[in-house]
């Protein structure tokens, strides 16, 4: 029996969100990704990350997808995730900015004549578009 102790393993939400702001802010660099992560309120709150929270080196990112890879799951994970993006109709929309910005649009097409609100989770730092409750 082994008595390793360390650091504990980071949530693979994490790692996976980190990898998706990556790819929808132009495809940044594992380095870059981190460094976004270390000073991006926006991202850290996309991320669940308060700023005191240690941030995912680069090296844990591609070692994370290098696994997701090598276990076939990558593509089916982004397949997953873009078909959600698709039936919710939200368009992610890389601009140039700065820094590469998501600019996240909900298609028009797929809007509803009722009035819609935005609810926030504290806990994940998500954004979940609810149709209003009528008023009894």
């Amino acid at each position: 029996m082994s008595a390793a102790a360390g650091r504990p393993a980071y949530p693979g939400l994490l790692l996976l969100k980190m990898l998706l702001a990556g790819i929808w802010h132009g495809g940044l660099s594992d380095e870059a990704v981190e460094d976004m992560a270390n000073s991006n309120l926006h991202v850290m709150r996309f991320l669940g990350l308060y700023l005191e929270d240690d941030v995912p080196d680069h090296s844990v990112l591609s070692r994370f997808r290098t696994r997701l890879t090598a276990a076939g799951a990558w593509d089916g994970l982004l397949a997953m995730i873009n078909g959600q993006i698709q039936t919710h109709g939200v368009m992610v929309k890389p601009r140039d900015v700065m820094w590469m910005r998501a600019s996240h649009t909900v298609n028009a097409s797929l809007r509803t004549s009722r009035p819609m609100k935005w609810l926030t989770t504290a806990k994940a730092g998500t954004m979940k578009q609810m149709p209003k409750r009528p008023c009894a």
